[in-house]
């Protein structure tokens, strides 16, 4: 990590540059899937309306023969032309196709389409289609899936528990013996999701003459989503090209859209045809994927002093009715299952468990979100339990600075930070003991004020060989992407990488490093962020998602700019008769360090590689262009016994100030401080809006966001009259704090910045609510916090 040899400049990196993508989103000039100037026809889909039947039969003849249908497909006829969905991380046979076939699992489960003229006509044609259930007894709750008379969701599977594995790390039992006491505690935490102002949106088209598909999609990880459509419709790759343009947000929830690609496909190949299909809000609520609901039993042997020397959790994921990612949030827990702090034995058992609830994928943070709530409450507990201050108790098991690089019992590696400095700070800032002077004078006054602190891990960048942890066999192992890196004929720089944006901006980082290596401004840098997997250099891992471009694709892009300068001063070296090592950049220009009228501009270079290339160096090839790959070299190969499931890990404290209305349960917040490190960050302002937005991500999951199911699986909350959403009234005025403890492992000491908020802000305002009712002996161990749940434990159940 030494800046001076990789930048000529220092102008642009660590500042916050204005993002100069926004301009054309804000005109209204974006181009989104739904945009995109085709002659296309349109696609609706019939979905289930019980979350568990047999389909015995489907009758489309009256919705094929209604005047501008097109086609209709059914789950039959697509199980007939595809392969199973492959899961990842479970290990029972679970048979799946992208479409119900026999039985459907889920209300708003796919068993349908249709393709019209438009898509009035092809949502009027569902209507047409007769469909033959045989109801089954629904599976809602984990409780009533693992009896042993539940109904099964997979028969092969001969359970409903998919994954159910146990990992031991250090002498757990030893920490036991050792213990003075054990805190012990059971917590539930909801399903709930991401809400993109974007839905999923697709268009297939299919090309006759070479039985090839293309298709465009507002895709998150497009590197996946390639093999598993090729393997699906058992395609080589050469037919299938994905294209990616602008997406309105992801936040995870567009990482598994890949099997409405198959089914357009299908279809586009059907009706030789492009066809269009844009999820409605409905739709996405329904079934466009959810965070799972769980249960985690936790246990921390603790000394009398509050030394905590285990952690033992039981943790049961209520994963639904996908088994491409079903067993995922338990396994990914193990990236903070310690937390901030030196527990040196650890054991845990995940669960992953089908119910008739709607499909789960990686929402933001990915099970780190429940880890840490559950941790930190945990510690509250034993805070009040020991009779020490919450802050103390942190205090007393955090991972010293000079420990680090630190390795967690399974294996994880925490590269760098302070905690305690990181505590100490948002103490400061937060006027920590003022607080809880104020605290003491409104209780006086029958008002209640609470405060919350949370510490925790955000780790980032996946090793995606932890999906296979208990399963074996990996099909993808670490962290990689590629970048592109040319200069074009003006001699301005232009990028193309083979991830993502979905609003990040990755475009003008990626123009403030590029600007600095080359010594010209960033407005002469241009960045294409619209995959094309024809184009683009993707990777099976490309995309965006678990804060892997401060790393991985950050890494790809020095690397290739770094070829493409060194080619440059190849060829301005030759053309001025200097060495290299003499040679400087500047405003697009090379110049002799020691004779300064020895100059040559980035276009005369251009001209040489392109058009004069007879006056190139022999056997130096034409062009400036140039290509590389980079990957995290910390990543580790799946085993049980040693394993690390990301590969950069930021730290953050949130202390929370909430004054709760006892009579109403409304919760109205009175200060929220973030201090966090994220080792050096390319663009500051960028940084804090991601730590803001990552945050009210979290307080909508704490306070209001919640899928409610009733008995027979029928989702009740499907709009936003009933999924509420926070908004900027409720919301605190937020005072961000830093550190910087460089990654060591990443080029450029950056780690991960774009969930943190999402995964500390769960504990935060729990353990501040917690805190504002103990006069009235309110335990909190389950989320969300809605004023019901709170009025109810003030003058009835004591817990929420």
């Amino acid at each position: 990590m030494d800046f001076d040899q990789l930048f000529v400049t220092r102008n642009w990196v660590g500042k916050p540059v204005r993002r100069n993508e926004d301009v054309r989103f804000v005109k209204g000039e974006g181009r989104y899937v739904d945009d995109l100037a085709m002659d296309c026809a349109q696609v609706a889909i019939l979905r289930s309306i019980f979350a568990h039947a047999r389909v015995k039969r489907i009758d489309v003849s009256r919705a094929a023969a209604m005047k501008g249908v097109l086609a209709v497909v059914t789950g039959p006829e697509v199980a007939g032309q595809t392969k199973p969905i492959a899961p990842r991380a479970i290990t029972k046979p679970a048979t799946q196709f992208v479409m119900a076939s026999e039985k459907v699992r889920y209300v708003g489960e796919p068993i349908a389409a249709v393709v019209a003229e438009d898509r009035y006509l092809a949502e009027d044609a569902l209507d047409l289609i007769d469909v033959d259930y045989e109801p089954l007894p629904a599976v809602v709750r984990i409780e009533d899936a693992l009896r042993a008379d539940a109904p099964l969701l997979f028969d092969e599977a001969a359970s409903n528990v998919l994954l159910d594995d146990t990992l031991e790390h250090g002498d757990i039992k030893r920490a036991y013996q050792e213990a003075d006491l054990v805190i012990k505690e059971k917590f539930h935490v909801h399903r709930y999701s991401s809400t993109p102002l974007e839905n999923w949106a697709m268009i297939a088209r299919h090309d006759k003459a070479s039985d090839s598909f293309v298709v465009w999609a507002n895709d998150q990880q497009p590197g996946r989503s390639v093999v598993n459509v090729c393997n699906t419709l058992q395609i080589p790759t050469n037919r299938f090209r994905l294209i990616v343009p602008d997406s309105g947000g992801g936040f995870g929830i567009k990482l598994a859209i890949w099997p409405y690609m198959v089914i357009l496909c299908l279809l586009a190949k059907k009706v030789n045809k492009p066809v269009k299909w844009i999820q409605t809000r409905r739709e996405h609520l329904l079934g466009g994927t959810h965070a799972p609901d769980c249960q985690v039993e936790l246990e921390l042997p603790m000394k009398k002093d509050g030394t905590i020397l285990g952690l033992s959790m039981k943790d049961y994921e209520n994963d639904g009715s996908f088994v491409h990612t079903a067993g995922i949030y338990g396994l990914i827990k193990f990236a903070t299952l310690v937390g901030c702090y030196n527990i040196k034995a650890t054991r845990a058992q995940m669960l992953s468990i089908a119910t008739n609830k709607g499909p789960t994928v990686q929402n933001r943070g990915v099970g780190k979100p429940t880890m840490i709530f559950v941790l930190e409450r945990a510690m509250d507990i034993a805070a009040k339990q020991l009779g020490l201050d919450p802050a103390e108790i942190r205090f007393r098991n955090f991972v010293q600075p000079e420990q680090m690089p630190y390795t967690t019992p399974s294996g994880e590696i925490y590269e760098s930070g302070n905690y305690p400095e990181c505590l100490r700070k948002a103490l400061a800032l937060s006027h920590y003991e003022e607080l809880k002077k104020q605290q003491a004078e409104m209780r006086k006054q029958g008002r209640y004020l609470g405060i919350g602190i949370s510490a925790g891990i955000e780790p980032g960048t996946s090793n995606l060989g932890y999906y296979y942890t208990s399963r074996g066999i990996p099909e993808y192992t670490g962290n990689a992407e590629g970048a592109i890196v040319g200069i074009d004929y003006d001699g301005n720089a232009n990028v193309i990488v083979g991830s993502v944006d979905t609003g990040q901006g990755h475009a003008t980082t990626i123009a403030q490093v590029v600007s600095d290596m080359l010594g010209i401004s960033p407005e002469r840098v241009s960045v294409d962020n619209q995959l094309d997997s024809l184009i683009s250099p993707f990777l099976g891992h490309s995309g965006a998602y678990s804060n892997k471009f401060n790393d991985v694709d950050l890494g790809a892009v020095i690397r290739a700019t770094e070829k493409i300068r060194n080619k440059m001063l190849t060829i301005a070296a030759h053309a001025l008769q200097s060495d290299v090592a003499d040679l400087k950049l500047n405003n697009g220009t090379i110049y002799s360090a020691k004779d300064n009228s020895k100059k040559v501009s980035f276009r005369e270079i251009a001209a040489l590689a392109y058009k004069k290339i007879l006056y190139l160096p022999e056997g130096l090839e034409p062009g400036l262009k140039e290509i590389a790959y980079y990957k995290n070299p910390m990543a580790k190969l799946p085993n049980k016994e040693n394993f690390n499931v990301q590969l950069t890990h930021s730290n953050s404290v949130h202390v929370v100030a909430v004054e709760v209305d006892v009579e109403t349960g409304e919760i109205a917040f009175r200060k929220y401080v973030i201090v966090h490190d994220c080792g050096n960050q390319v663009n500051p302002a960028i940084v804090d809006g991601m730590t803001i937005g990552s945050t009210v991500h979290g307080i909508g999951g704490v306070l209001l966001e919640e899928f409610v199911y009733d008995e027979d699986g029928q989702l009740l909350t499907t709009t936003f009259m009933d999924y509420m959403k926070p908004v900027a009234a409720g919301l605190p005025q937020f005072e961000l704090g830093h550190m910087y403890s460089p990654c060591p492992y990443t080029l450029l000491g950056t780690k991960s910045a774009g969930e943190g908020g999402a995964i500390g802000s769960l504990a935060a305002v729990a353990n501040a609510v917690e805190d504002a009712l103990s006069p009235f002996g309110v335990k909190v161990t389950s989320l969300p916090l809605s004023p019901e749940k709170v009025v109810r434990a003030i003058r009835e159940t004591k817990v929420i």
